[in-house]
């Protein structure tokens, strides 16, 4: 029918992510980057931060488009978190758009969270290669 796909994942799959790049059944990936390996676990629950890596790695090889986004809360994140993270990927190749997404208060998270202050969007986090977007 001619639709362009994309695909939101947090990368946790990078055998089907590069399936999927492999049999160009997708044109645009959006990739959640929860944390760095020091905080991974705390803020996901999880130990996925490897196939994350791997995922991230395939996107930077492969020619398809993709975003980097990271969901904030200013009680799980910080700003030196922020900055750390800027810099990983940084070091690891990517360039392009980062969106920093404000947690948004009204579901059932792991722990109970109060309201996200959002005093990074004062901040110019930006890079020369890496520019910092806010949503929400």
């Amino acid at each position: 029918m001619g639709f362009l796909v994309k695909i939101d994942t947090n990368g946790s799959q990078p055998k089907v992510l590069e399936e999927l790049i492999e049999k160009k059944l997708i044109d645009y990936v959006a990739l959640d980057f929860k944390a760095l390996p020091d905080h991974f676990e705390k803020i996901t629950q999880s130990n996925l931060f490897v196939p994350f890596e791997k995922s991230l790695h395939l996107l930077l090889e492969s020619k398809l488009p993709f975003e980097v986004r990271t969901t904030v809360h200013s009680d799980l994140l910080k700003k030196e978190h922020i900055q750390r993270m800027i810099l990983y990927l940084k070091k690891a190749g990517y360039t392009g758009n980062y969106y920093i997404q404000h947690f948004v208060n009204g579901t059932t998270t792991i722990e109970k969270l109060g309201y996200s202050f959002k005093e990074l969007e004062k901040e110019n986090l930006s890079t020369e290669k890496i520019k910092i977007h806010f949503r929400g």
